[in-house]
């Protein structure tokens, strides 16, 4: 493969990164966006894996798929489907979805759904940080909570979306950087202003004024609740950059809580992984490293897009929660810039004076400079039913991404 083809693939990548245009599509069940999904057949967050070999918050997000089908009585009716090998799964990237930490998705989970021309992609509504599914909860309260969202919050702002003007997602993401998110960890404004779009829809549809109430109240007091809004559009910016030849620029980022892996726009669908890291988090009162799962989740589909720990010095409210300081989150987002082939021209920093975000995670830089990307992410309590342990920022191996540069190198000399 000649080398100015290998540079136009990897250009032709950062470009469908830096303007893929991306509109908020629906907010539905799963079931209505794809049939990759039964009652015993569930997506996952992360490379593939055996169900007998999840941790243990995907154990528990499984158990509560299996109540939220009502393919279960009991949780312990589900571990039994569980081990008896009643259940089987597959990764949310392989459908064009993206979930959150353990990545359950079943065919009753509300999800977002978001458009590029004609691609969709999916992912769940969140929860909360507390008592969710996506963390391994499956008590009753954790269940009915998700049954509302899907029952009556997702149907309310479905038809909210289609009574509302057309939702620019990458535009709700740049504005939130604008004012102080990172769009990964931190969404506070950008919750706020995804509410303040679609509350007008809201007031106009058929929702009796009970359950606007309580929807309004779940949107303003969750500060994540625009995630899915934000990484289903990343998702929709990162297939648009794969499968250019010769492209070093990762299109995938995601974990298992047992592996971590990436995708590389001129390698396909090939996964290159690694043991998942957990860094050094910051963990909640009483909490210890032994109790945290290693990195899990989908989200971090956020960085693969340019923004979330790539944007760090757009967020210095969030370092509290991931750990370190501003001047910690200056060096990050610099180290970023090291490792990617371009800059955003929309997600802007305004503590840069408006420099655009490190855009493109190439592979031969990571190579070349050993430099690790980071992510920012929760992190869930290694025993199914217990939750939410913590968050932080996590350097990612340098080694999947070398062995991709190889590839691609080995590739081009054939």
């Amino acid at each position: 493969m000649p080398e100015n083809t290998t540079a136009a693939g990897t250009q032709r990548s950062v470009d469908a990164l830096n303007t893929t245009d991306v509109r908020l599509h629906r907010v539905c069940k799963a079931a209505e966006v794809t049939d990759r999904v039964t009652g015993r057949h569930f997506l996952h967050a992360g490379p593939p894996i055996d169900l007998a070999d999840i941790p243990g918050p995907m154990r528990g997000a499984v158990i509560g798929g299996l109540l939220l089908e009502r393919e279960a009585r009991s949780p312990a009716e589900a571990e039994a489907i569980i081990d008896g090998g009643g259940v089987s799964i597959s990764p949310c990237h392989d459908e064009g979805a993206v979930g959150a930490m353990a990545g359950i998705i079943t065919p009753s989970t509300p999800v977002v759904v978001a458009a590029a021309g004609d691609t969709r992609t999916f992912s769940p509504l969140n929860e909360g940080i507390q008592g969710a599914v996506r963390y391994g909860s499956f008590d009753d309260a954790t269940i009915g909570r998700l049954r509302w969202l899907g029952d009556v919050l997702a149907p309310a702002l479905d038809e909210a979306v289609r009574a509302s003007e057309p939702v620019d997602l990458a535009a709700l993401v740049a504005e939130g950087l604008r004012r102080g998110d990172d769009c990964h960890n931190r969404l506070v404004a950008t919750s706020a202003a995804l509410l303040a779009t679609l509350l007008p829809g809201l007031l106009r549809g058929s929702a009796d004024r009970e359950d606007i109430a309580r929807i309004t109240t779940v949107m303003s007091r969750n500060g994540h609740f625009a995630l899915p809004f934000a990484i289903s559009a990343a998702k929709a910016m990162t297939l648009a950059a794969s499968g250019f030849d010769g492209s070093s620029v990762v299109t995938t980022m995601a974990g298992n809580g047992r592996e971590f892996g990436i995708r590389v726009s001129g390698l396909g669908d090939r996964w290159f992984t690694v043991p998942s890291p957990l860094g050094t988090p910051v963990l909640l009162d009483g909490a210890t490293l032994d109790d945290a799962t290693p990195t899990m989740g989908d989200s971090m589909t956020a960085e693969t897009a340019g923004f979330g720990a790539f944007a760090m010095t757009a967020a210095p409210a969030i370092m509290s929660f991931v750990g370190g300081d501003a001047a910690y989150a200056r060096d990050l987002t610099a180290r970023m810039r090291e490792i990617t082939a371009g800059t955003s021209t929309r997600f802007l920093i305004p503590g840069e004076d408006f420099r655009g975000t490190p855009l493109g995670i190439d592979v031969h830089k990571v190579r070349a400079t050993g430099i690790e990307p980071v992510i920012n992410n929760g992190l869930a309590h290694r025993l199914p039913g217990r939750g939410r342990v913590g968050a932080g920022i996590t350097p990612i191996p340098v080694a999947p991404f070398a062995e991709a540069s190889l590839a691609l190198e080995r590739g081009a000399r054939s």
